[in-house]
């Protein structure tokens, strides 16, 4: 990370003003709410939910002419030239659900200077287009740094742009600006107020003015497999495939379609939605997660950054498992044998990259690990973040929505 975090360059923003915000505005007839939103001078935070990629553009453009420093996943500045573009936008790297002293001091020293910081406080693009709660230690942040707060409340750009596939799909967006916290209600509130207070906004929603989703399009459920693997209806694992508008077992027949409101369909009343899909799918595994449970297993290629701007580099590969105290790694690394442990409590969200990869941030490092079945990818970093909620000690993440990950199975 530069020492200085600079100001984002105004000739960089206004020019993606004058570009892309028309564009999304046509694309995605993109419409925004600032009736709540009265912007205060000097030092400022917005919070955002986190949908999809093009979250950051949305944000950004929203509330211009006012500046962002957003902070940012530490991975998008390995590779080029985002590492040349991130800074020259005055994005703040941060390694995700891991202490990062230096990021904080990169948000305090935009702050100090009277400018604003973009905080996405679920540390990753969700995984089935709901809230996911954040670490508790955000609130606390807030709390530290005293300054007022502003809430963007975005909705549908999930299945605009879907966290299981590439590409952008026509459609509907809305974006709700609004005060949430002045400095003196933060002064006021204690740090699990003001987390509860950020939950509650980001993960509420008004009723839409007109229908959010895609407004033609015959591959909605391409690639969504690549996030469900459990059948719901068999209870096998990795039988489903995409056709279409549809998603099936090729096991059981288990079939489910989706409109073009996102809504899903099929003979089981309780799956409306991707979400419910998903939730059943972390309630299956929460399901073997006990203090006796046989250790999950896999062997795993390991990727890490080596070089500034190449992005990540193959570091060698071994076995990979998870038993109630933590991640276990035992293989070669950097031409080393080495045996390397994660404590539950240090793991307490897993991002991964759909049929890729999964990730722990820990000890000063940044790991990828890819399973030898890919597309399992989903299925381990399932299994990490129930496996927290399970055993962790004092759990630092928030119950923000109605997620398998924190319900206990019946």
């Amino acid at each position: 990370m530069r020492k200085e975090v600079k100001k984002p360059n105004w000739a960089l923003y206004l020019i993606v003003f004058l570009l892309i915000y028309p564009v999304l505005k046509l694309v995605f007839r993109l419409k925004v709410d600032r009736s709540a939103y009265h912007p205060p001078r000097g030092p400022l935070i917005v919070v955002s939910n986190h949908q999809s990629f093009m979250d950051f553009l949305l944000v950004m453009l929203t509330v211009y002419p006012r500046r962002l420093n957003a902070v940012t996943a530490l991975k998008f500045f390995l590779y080029r030239p985002l590492n040349t573009l991130l800074p020259i936008m005055g994005c703040i790297p941060k390694k995700l659900f891991d202490p990062d002293t230096r990021s904080i001091k990169g948000i305090m020293a935009v702050l100090n200077r009277g400018d604003a910081v973009l905080l996405f406080p679920e540390g990753r693009c969700s995984v089935d287009g709901a809230y996911m709660g954040m670490h508790k230690a955000t609130g606390k942040l807030i709390k530290k740094l005293g300054v007022p707060v502003i809430s963007c409340r975005i909705e549908g750009s999930y299945i605009c742009m879907p966290f299981w596939r590439k590409g952008i799909r026509p459609g509907r967006v809305r974006v709700t600006l609004a005060n949430l916290f002045d400095a003196a209600a933060i002064s006021a509130l204690s740090a699990e107020e003001i987390t509860d207070g950020i939950d509650a906004r980001l993960g509420g929603a008004k009723e839409p003015d007109g229908p959010l989703g895609v407004f033609k399009e015959k591959r909605l459920l391409e690639g969504l497999e690549n996030i469900l693997y459990y059948c719901p209806e068999c209870g096998r694992e990795f039988t489903l495939k995409t056709r279409g508008n549809a998603i099936y077992c090729h096991a059981c027949g288990f079939e489910a379609t989706m409109d073009r409101a996102a809504k899903l369909h099929s003979t089981r009343g309780d799956i409306a939605s991707v979400h419910d899909w998903y939730k059943l799918q972390c309630v299956y595994e929460r399901k073997f997660l006990n203090e006796t449970m046989a250790p999950v297993k896999t062997r795993v290629i390991v990727r890490m950054p080596l070089r500034a701007g190449k992005g990540v580099d193959e570091c060698g590969e071994g076995e990979l498992w998870l038993e109630p105290p933590g991640w276990h790694y035992d293989g070669e690394l950097l031409g080393k044998d080495v045996m390397l442990f994660f404590p539950i409590d240090t793991v307490p969200a897993m991002p991964f990259d759909p049929n890729d990869d999964f990730q722990i941030y820990a000890q000063s490092n940044f790991y990828m690990f890819s399973p030898e079945n890919r597309l399992a990818s989903v299925k381990y970093a399932t299994i990490g973040e129930c496996a927290y909620w399970r055993f962790a000690a004092n759990v630092q993440m928030t119950h923000a929505r109605d997620s398998g990950f924190c319900t206990n199975p019946v």
